[in-house]
């Protein structure tokens, strides 16, 4: 599910459980939280992914709402390859 800056901002008092910064390519990061036990990706008014320039911004943004865990979520080397079969790994996670 996604969610709009707009919406969010109803959301100032709820606790955010979980933040995660996903790094796209390593060059732009999208947001994904859970509210209430549901994921949504942070998107702009015309329902894009809203991207960040660096994990920091992503932090900054996030600045006023409760949030109890934020994780980074780089990408791994094997993820763009064409043709590669999906991995059964576990997904790197870093906490912030």
């Amino acid at each position: 599910m996604h969610m709009h800056t707009g919406e969010l901002k109803s959301h100032k008092h709820d606790t955010i459980s979980l933040l995660e910064i996903v790094s796209m390519e390593g060059r732009y990061y999208m947001a994904r939280f859970y509210l209430d036990g549901q994921g949504y990706v942070l998107t702009d008014t015309h329902d894009k992914v809203l991207m960040f320039t660096g994990a920091c911004a992503v932090k900054e943004f996030f600045h006023d709402f409760h949030v109890e865990n934020i994780e980074i979520i780089p990408p791994t080397g094997t993820d763009e390859m064409i043709g590669m079969p999906d991995s059964s790994s576990e997904t790197m996670r870093v906490p912030l």
